[in-house]
């Protein structure tokens, strides 16, 4: 008898558990006549609906379970979209916008390292969701092992209800994961499967992802640095900002953070040559800004890993804002006129410790470029 109460519950739970979404719905790719949905399900007969102006438009059948990347195509500019999922145990629907390329303002978030404190985590994904950002960065390690689906489950559970369009940075915590590349689909770039680095436009603002995990002394370094020469090339008439994981400085009291000299010393000169005006980085877990040679450098690392607990007694040059043990999200809102960067905390703990984090809702850093 207590065998059979133990199998039915089983069961009703793996009932239950295939009936929700592995991979919550989420964006990414986004173009001015596509966009990409992605999703996780075991569930079959999968369908997705897209709606334009509340009439449909598309309907996506014969589609595979496990991990689905959908491009939709053929789609117009600038024109608000609704899709529904439907499977045979679950129902989803989202919306999404297409690129406008011809705006003269947009609004994105920028922030990283969010690895596996899962609710302090979800606390900034709340308020990033309120912002509604064109797209958001994570500057990477998203995830503690890329090599491990759990904690992609986790992560994208955690990002759930985010309707904005997302781009990933690999981080050394990402591992150059498989999984990583099956969960993104991304613009063409470089590297493992074309999209290792990559690169996209919004109007006059270009956005250029590299891996700063790969070593420099390697021919796949190299490569991504021709590609990137190229790219800032063809770009050079753009407002041009830079994503990548390890930044040039910190000033953590952790030993193991150490300055990356030799990427400096082959990136900063070609930055600078090419007039770009903003990096972000991640890896250090807390927030700081630099400022060199008309290049403002923000390390945002403060998503839900462990706080890095403290500072060194004397700092970097080039360093102009430090805040430790904070949860923080950078917003960038631009204009014909200027750029407005406001760096929010949503979380505070004195001590450094994540298990006294307490709520907090302010501003901790904001810089105006005109």
């Amino acid at each position: 008898m207590k065998r059979t109460i133990l199998f039915i519950y089983f069961l009703i739970l793996s009932l239950y558990i295939s009936a929700n979404f592995i991979w919550y719905p989420y964006l990414t790719n986004q173009g001015d006549t596509y966009a990409t949905i992605n999703f996780k399900t075991l569930d079959k007969n999968i369908q997705v609906k897209l709606y334009e102006n509340n009439v449909l438009i598309q309907i996506h059948k014969n589609i595979q379970n496990g991990i689905v990347n959908l491009k939709v195509k053929n789609l117009k500019p600038n024109t608000k979209y609704a899709y529904e999922i439907i499977t045979d145990d679950d129902y989803y629907k989202g919306i999404f916008k297409t690129k406008n390329e011809q705006t003269k303002s947009l609004k994105f978030v920028v922030y990283g390292d969010t690895r596996y404190y899962y609710k302090y985590h979800r606390m900034i994904i709340e308020k990033i969701i309120k912002e509604k950002p064109e797209f958001v960065i994570n500057v990477g390690d998203m995830v503690e092992n890329g090599n491990e689906m759990k904690y992609w489950n986790n992560f994208f559970y955690t990002i759930r209800g985010l309707n904005t369009f997302y781009y990933p940075v690999l981080g050394n915590h990402e591992k150059n994961s498989k999984i990583y590349y099956e969960a993104f689909d991304l613009p063409e770039g470089g590297g493992d499967y074309n999209k290792r680095w990559y690169s996209f436009s919004y109007g006059k603002y270009h956005f250029i992802i590299l891996d700063s995990t790969i070593p420099t002394k390697s021919q796949i370094f190299k490569s991504q640095t021709i590609w990137l020469k190229k790219d800032l090339e063809k770009n050079k008439n753009k407002i041009i900002s830079v994503i990548y994981h390890y930044p040039f400085w910190n000033n953590s009291i952790y030993i193991w953070r150490k300055q990356e000299k030799k990427l400096e010393d082959t990136w900063r000169p070609i930055f600078e040559k090419y007039n770009v005006k903003l990096i972000f980085n991640g890896h250090v877990h807390g927030y700081e800004r630099f400022e060199k040679n008309n290049i403002i450098y923000i390390t945002t690392g403060a998503g839900g890993a462990p706080f890095d607990k403290g500072t060194k007694d004397k700092y970097v040059p080039y360093t102009k804002k430090v805040v430790y043990g904070i949860l923080e999200y950078v917003l960038v809102e631009t204009s014909d006129k200027d750029i407005k960067i406001t760096v929010k905390a949503v979380g505070e703990s004195k001590n450094f410790s994540m298990k006294d984090i307490k709520p907090v809702n302010k501003i901790i850093d904001y810089v105006e470029l005109k």
